[in-house]
Order: C-alpha cells, then sequence, then structure tokens
C-alpha cells in the first residue's frame, strides 16, 4: 500500500486554507502515521482531550484523496460532531457520509458503496455490513475513536490461561468474542485485515481484569486491544510521553491544565449511615474473599484483592447469597453518597438496613436519616456566586432524580439560563446550543448525556458524585478546557478515601493535564 510521500507543503496548504491552526505535534504525529502505512504497521495513538484526534482524522482524509475512510466512533453525538466539523473545515459534505441508528439498512449501504469517508457508530456499521461484508473491501484505512471502548468490563477469557514454565507469569490466548463488547467480536473479522488500523484515545494508561481457568488477572487494556482487536501485524503506538518529549505538545497541554478542587461536606447523619453500610461490605467481601480465594490469589496486598473482588463481583453466580448481599449493600450506599434523600430513603426502609444501622451504630434508622441533600444545597451556593460572577457553569451527576432535584432548587433561586441534559432529553442539540450562547449559564448532566460531549465555553465544572474508575474520571473531569473542576464528597467516609485514591492514580497516569488545588472557590 505505497503511497510515496505527501510532501509538508501540501499539508501546509490544506491548513491555511481551511483554518485549521497549525500545530508541529499535530504534523509529527501525521507524517508518523504515513510512515507507518507505508510500511504495512497499525498506529494506537495516544492523545488527551482537547489536543486534535477529530483534526487529525479530518487531515488523514483530505491528504489521501485516493484511500477509502472507516471512521468508527462510540456515539450518535460523536458522528454528529464529527459530521459538523468535516462540513464546516470543508465547506461540503459530498465526499463523506455518516452511518447512524435509525437509518433504513438500504441506505446505510448505499453510504458505504458510494462514499469516500465513512463515519459510523460501531453497531450501525455492523447492521450495515453482516448481510453485504464485501461493501467493506476497499477500505484501505479503518479509524477507531476512543479505542479503548471496544473492551468489556470484566471479561471472561477462553480457558486456555496458563502459568508460564520460566515462572514469568501468565500467559493468555484471548478469544475476542469474550473480550470486545458487542459488535466489535464481529466487526473486526469482517473489516479487511490488509486495511491501516489506528486507534486513537486519550485514556490507554488502565488497567482491566480478566478471569481465566487460572483466576481473576489484571492486564493492561492496550495490551489486550491490540492483541484482541488490531489484525496480526506490527503495531507503532504513540503516547502523550513521545509527544511531550519530542514536539510542541506541552505548550499547548498548558493551555488546557484542568485545576481539581476536592471540596468536603460535612453531614454527620450520612457519615452515620455510609459507615455503618461498608462496616457490612466490609465482612461481605471478607467472606467472599474466604471462600472463593482461589480467583483472587494474584494480589498479595490485602487492599488489592478487596478492590479486585468489588471490581469483579459479577462474576459470582447471579443467585449466590453473597453476591446479592454484596450488590444490595454497594447499591444502597451508592444512592446515599449520590442521591438525595427522599430517594434513597426507600432503599434504606428494609428491615436488613435498618438491622445494619443498630448494629454498628445502636441508633434507630429514622434518628440519622437526613431531610436535606447536603451537597445539593452546597452546589447552589457555589453556582449562584459563579453566576453573579457572569460564568458558565457545568454541573454533572449520576441520578436523573438529583439532577432535577438541583434543577428545581437553582430555579426557585430564580438563577438564569439553567439547563438539564439527561438521557431522555429529545432536544439535546438545541439545549447544548442555548448553553453556550447564553452567558452566565448553568447547564446540569447525567452521565448518558454527557457521553462525547465536550465544553469549552464552561468555567467551571462541578462533579457532584464521583465513579468507580480513573478512565471514567478523567473523561468527566476534561469536558471542559482549561477550567477548575470542584469534586464533592462527604468528609469522613468511604466516598472521601476513594475521591483521594482516584485522584492519586490519576495525577500518575496523566501528570501533564491535571493539577490539585486547595482552598475556597
Amino acid at each position: 500500500m505505497d503511497r510515496g510521500g505527501i510532501p509538508l507543503k501540501m499539508i501546509m496548504e490544506l491548513l491555511g486554507r481551511e483554518g485549521i491552526e497549525r500545530r508541529g505535534y499535530q504534523l509529527w504525529v501525521i507524517g508518523t502515521i504515513l510512515q507507518a502505512m507505508n510500511e504495512g504497521k497499525n498506529i494506537i495513538l495516544e492523545l488527551d482531550a482537547g489536543m486534535g484526534k477529530r483534526v487529525i482524522s479530518y487531515i488523514l482524509c483530505r491528504i489521501l484523496p485516493k484511500e477509502k475512510i472507516l471512521i468508527v466512533t462510540p456515539s450518535r453525538a460523536s458522528v454528529s460532531d464529527m459530521a459538523l466539523f468535516f462540513k464546516d473545515k470543508s465547506g461540503s459534505d459530498e465526499w463523506f457520509g455518516t452511518i447512524i441508528g435509525g437509518m433504513p439498512r438500504r441506505f446505510k449501504t448505499w453510504i458505504v458503496r458510494n462514499r469516500r469517508v465513512v463515519i459510523s457508530t460501531p453497531i450501525s456499521l455492523m447492521h450495515a455490513l453482516e448481510k453485504e461484508p464485501q461493501l467493506c473491501r476497499d477500505i484501505s484505512v479503518v479509524i477507531i475513536n476512543e479505542v479503548d471502548k471496544v473492551l468489556r468490563r470484566v471479561p471472561r477469557d477462553s480457558p486456555y490461561g496458563r502459568q508460564s514454565s520460566a515462572g514469568c507469569g501468565v500467559l493468555f490466548k484471548l478469544d475476542p468474542e469474550h473480550v470486545l463488547v458487542h459488535p466489535w467480536g464481529k466487526l473486526r473479522l469482517i473489516l479487511p485485515s490488509r486495511a491501516c488500523w489506528i486507534g486513537m484515545s486519550g485514556t490507554l494508561r488502565d488497567q482491566h481484569y480478566i478471569l481465566t481457568s487460572e483466576g481473576v488477572h489484571s492486564r493492561d487494556e492496550l495490551r489486550t486491544v491490540v492483541e484482541a482487536l488490531f489484525p496480526k501485524k506490527p503495531v507503532v503506538i504513540i503516547t502523550m510521553d513521545m509527544l511531550i518529549e519530542r514536539t510542541d505538545a506541552m505548550s499547548y497541554v498548558l493551555r488546557n491544565i484542568t485545576l481539581i478542587r476536592p471540596l468536603p461536606i460535612h453531614d454527620e447523619k450520612v457519615k452515620i449511615i455510609v459507615d455503618c453500610i461498608s462496616r457490612e461490605l466490609d465482612e461481605v467481601t471478607e467472606k467472599i474473599r474466604e471462600r472463593y480465594c482461589r480467583l483472587y490469589v494474584e494480589d498479595a496486598i490485602p487492599a488489592r484483592v478487596r478492590e479486585k473482588i468489588h471490581r469483579t463481583i459479577s462474576l459470582l453466580p447471579n443467585n449466590n447469597p453473597l453476591r446479592v448481599k454484596f450488590l444490595r449493600l454497594a447499591l444502597a450506599r451508592r444512592h446515599i453518597l449520590a442521591n438525595t434523600p427522599d430517594v434513597y430513603r426507600k432503599f434504606l426502609a428494609k428491615p436488613m438496613f435498618r438491622r445494619i444501622i443498630m448494629k454498628y451504630s445502636g441508633m434507630d434508622l429514622r434518628d440519622v436519616l437526613p431531610n436535606e441533600s447536603s451537597k445539593l444545597d452546597k452546589i447552589v451556593e457555589i453556582v449562584e456566586r459563579w453566576v453573579n460572577m457572569n460564568q458558565s457553569i457545568v454541573v454533572v451527576l449520576s441520578f436523573v432524580k438529583t439532577a432535577i432535584a438541583l434543577w428545581t432548587k437553582l430555579k426557585n433561586k430564580q438563577v438564569p439560563n439553567v439547563h438539564i441534559l439527561t438521557g431522555r432529553t429529545y432536544n439535546k442539540r438545541a439545549v447544548i446550543e442555548s448553553f453556550k450562547k447564553k452567558k452566565p449559564s448553568v447547564l446540569i448532566l447525567t452521565p448518558v448525556a454527557e457521553r462525547d460531549l465536550d465544553f469549552p465555553e464552561a468555567s467551571l465544572v462541578i462533579i457532584h458524585d464521583i465513579i468507580s474508575t480513573v478512565k471514567s474520571m478523567y473523561q468527566r473531569i476534561k469536558r471542559a478546557r482549561r477550567s477548575t473542576v470542584v469534586i464533592t464528597y462527604y468528609s469522613n467516609t468511604y466516598e472521601e478515601k476513594k475521591v483521594k485514591i482516584l485522584l492519586s492514580r490519576m495525577i500518575r497516569r496523566y501528570p501533564w493535564s491535571i493539577r490539585i488545588g486547595r482552598g475556597d472557590l
């Protein structure tokens, strides 16, 4: 697949003509990709949020006018955003096509057959190709956006894991059908292996767990992506460390530094309830470890064993009493930390929780149930202050009912331009545009609504409650650029420990991108 050399002058002219900022690290990445393509290699690119994965995809599409290129991106929103960007820069949408859910199959196949560049979600692409896989035989470049999302959270691998004879760890024979999320197990077989596969992501430094016949083992996600998804040929890996060392990337990274301010909130009643449930969870975790120790013998440090059990609890049978109890306790604690009292009161009304509160605190549940959410009250206070400074704020919460409760509180305080975006919102684009155009403005988001959305206009991001993985939290805090991120948590509880662990791991994995601050806002 020899394309010959593409002169730098041609790329520079393209950037100037279409109003794209010239960045040295992007040119270096493109040059490295072109060289790898000419050598018959695949590529994985680690590029931090806001540094132009979409721009690099666009430039490749424009400087390779004879190549048929497929871009697979995880959500409908990201397909739409990429199409708008491509049309805005080129002035035309006749050279590319998009495939999303709801389109008739015949229209999807027409797009694949007649457009040189195709932008699609994985499932919509699968529906277009499953009956006519020959349609993709001319594709010479496959770009996978957010390539880390192809992996299952805790996959059950094939029974071929075995201990190395050299004693240097476990060797795996990966079964992609078990490791990859739907539909990548099938897509990897349909898409041409002779094409150049380019995987892009800003978060490629996490580990995940795989269950084999030898037990539960931790593994680098990057390694699993290469072995399970990519065709079997050499892979060139471009990391952020390489870009910072060899290019001008650091000067652009500094533009997008995120300042994180953990904000403790003291609520004695919440502390009592969370502590009681956490102590019961510790007892259940210890029973699981004792009964199923064969699965968890890999880690010698007790804290790491507990973490592995928590991450892989789904591996136990659905009717296992310990699994059922663990999930009930974990769900209740999650709601206490992330929801409002009128919601989690229903969970705690069950006899099991009344007994647990009495067992560890000696108090009746009715005496420790709060009436209002201390977190929401503090967030309202912060939002009012920043709105008075004419700033735009994004608030991210885990539950729709909590989001509605915050929206109601802000409306009652007569805060202007308050918007709410959940998975149930139909006019999503209109809500986003309204938030971006008005200042000051407040946007309340739930996790389903926030996927693949960026808000560089926001000066402040408030995270009401944290989620369990470093990757997911990092993606959440990077929704805005050059912003302050406030993470609220209940002080002296399990949640405070969780915040400290997540921030410690995040700063180790993404040291160039975030700073931890202290003090009042």
